[in-house]
């Protein structure tokens, strides 16, 4: 059977890495410049920042093939500022990959890369801190449905790929190991549209903060 490859896409501009990393260069100036103006207690931590390591998830979604369900895993990152009494505000990005068996094939996959800005309340309570928030960003969607294959030849293939409009909530807990090094655990569920059809990844993120 022939190779296959059908391929779509939103209406949605894919924003390339590097006018995706000025938009958040840009975001953080602007929220540590009015920080700076506008905080008046210098007791308070000013931001938290670093990687979340550690991405347990399990993915919902479907193509014109079948119905996804499966675990997945990924990576990502973390920049909160911490303004007023509670406000919070800050990026947030990170990659989530899932690898799910189709008809006659093991090795198809699906994966949604996303960032952007987040925005929320954060409480800290002696080394606890507490963050409610929500995250909206652009995001990008990746499957690769290989429906047959012999060996490592695919005979039968799709691949598509989307642009869509990500967003979570967003709930952690951090506990302070030091003045500056923090871990933390956040829940959060990826929503967004892949072939005009709901896309959900609940996740589970590990991850270590750096204080200022």
């Amino acid at each position: 059977m022939p190779f296959g490859i059908e391929s779509k896409g939103s209406n949605l501009p894919i924003n390339s890495n590097v006018i995706l990393m000025k938009k958040i260069i840009l975001i953080a100036f602007f929220l540590l410049y009015h920080f700076m103006v506008f905080s008046q207690d210098q007791e308070k931590n000013i931001y938290s920042g670093g990687m979340l390591i550690l991405q347990p998830g399990y993915v919902f979604a479907e193509n014109n093939h079948q119905q996804i369900r499966d675990s997945n895993f990924g990576l990502g990152g973390m920049l909160r500022f911490y303004m007023f009494k509670y406000l919070t505000a800050g990026i947030f990005g990170g990659s989530q990959k899932t690898s799910y068996p189709s008809t006659n094939s093991q090795t198809s996959s699906i994966s949604i890369g996303y960032g952007g800005p987040m925005v929320g309340v954060s409480k800290k309570t002696g080394k606890f801190r507490y963050t409610a928030a929500i995250f909206a960003g652009p995001g990008t969607i990746r499957n690769l449905h290989v429906e047959n294959q012999k060996g490592n030849v695919l005979t039968e293939a799709y691949y598509y790929k989307e642009s869509s409009l990500v967003w979570s909530p967003m709930l952690s807990v951090d506990f302070a190991l030091t003045k500056r090094l923090n871990i933390t655990l956040q829940g959060v569920c990826l929503m967004a549209e892949f072939n005009e059809k709901p896309f959900y990844n609940p996740v589970l993120q590990l991850g270590v903060l750096f204080n200022r």
